[in-house]
């Protein structure tokens, strides 16, 4: 089974928790020990539409955890 960056909401709001402090991308990547792409994937399944005092798109741990709940969701129905 395939092990996933941010299979908990802990994880997420780590995340959460290094984007509001302004840091960025790549050092966060760096420190969290992932992938930019998985970074950029997570921070965009998370996006609430509000922005951060510094403009950036707010991420919103909580919110990315429902998505990814439903994706997994979805993932499982099969349609005839």
């Amino acid at each position: 089974m395939a092990s996933y960056a941010f299979a908990t909401l802990q994880a997420r709001q780590k995340l959460q928790e290094l984007w509001e402090q302004g840091m960025a991308v790549k050092d966060m990547s760096t420190a969290l020990e992932v992938p930019l792409s998985t970074l950029y994937t997570e921070l965009r399944r998370g996006r609430s539409g509000d922005r951060l005092p510094d403009q950036r798109l707010q991420y919103d741990a909580s919110l990315a955890q429902l998505r990814m709940q439903q994706e997994l969701e979805r993932r499982g129905k099969q349609s005839r």
